[in-house]
């Protein structure tokens, strides 16, 4: 098999494997990068994204791509503030505008514990989905090229009903998924022992995930 590192040769190199319904390849690897999405943690899908409430609302509409959130901090004002989550049962709302302190996810929103009194902006640092259609190539596919692979031949070999090809390329998958998953393990633990050595030194490193610059 051959390296596939743009979204027009993963379709070719998925052609060639799998001679039934060439129709729906990207189909297949739609579905195939949705479990991609929910299975794995990558560092390089955390994002920011900037928002801007609406005065007299309680709500901001998520940015697209959005999988799950990291943290949101208000940055009207300086220093920034971190806003807290609570889940949506914990969330008790007041209908007079005001400036949150709270809030939680609603369907395709973030929700606020109450209304803005003005525009506040916000920083949201999130997992963003990947997209390769609309990308055409992305580190996933650079990194790790048999998730997309492999978890579209899997995807296809289910669709025709081919059992035994479904657990070959399932286990070809599962396999790269632990894989990507060390890796991404091993990044995030190098990157948290450099921090406390810098600690250690008296140099004081930014911390993105948990907000402190």
């Amino acid at each position: 098999m051959g390296i596939c590192s743009t979204y027009s040769e993963l379709q070719s190199q998925i052609a060639s494997l799998h001679h039934r319904d060439p129709g729906n390849i990207t189909t297949f690897i739609h579905l195939a990068e949705k479990r991609i999405n929910q299975d794995l943690e990558s560092r390089l899908a955390e994002v920011d994204g900037t928002l801007t409430a609406t005065v007299s609302s309680r709500y901001i509409a998520l940015p697209a791509g959005y999988m799950s959130a990291y943290g949101l901090w208000m940055t009207y004002y300086n220093p920034r503030k971190e806003i807290i989550y609570l889940s949506p049962e914990q969330l008790r709302t007041d209908t007079s505008n005001g400036q949150p302190k709270y809030y939680t996810v609603d369907g395709s929103n973030l929700a606020f514990d109450c209304p803005a009194d003005i525009a506040y902006t916000y920083t949201l640092r999130y997992k963003k989905g990947y997209d390769i259609a609309s990308t055409l190539t992305n580190d996933v596919l650079t990194n790790n090229p048999g998730l997309y692979l492999y978890g579209s031949l899997m995807i296809a070999s289910v669709n025709a009903k081919d059992k035994d090809s479904t657990r070959d390329w399932a286990e070809l998958y599962n396999d790269a998924m632990e894989q990507a998953k060390n890796s991404e393990n091993r990044n995030k633990q190098y990157i948290a022992i450099q921090s406390d050595a810098a600690l250690l030194g008296g140099i004081q490193r930014s911390n993105i995930s948990s907000g402190d610059y």
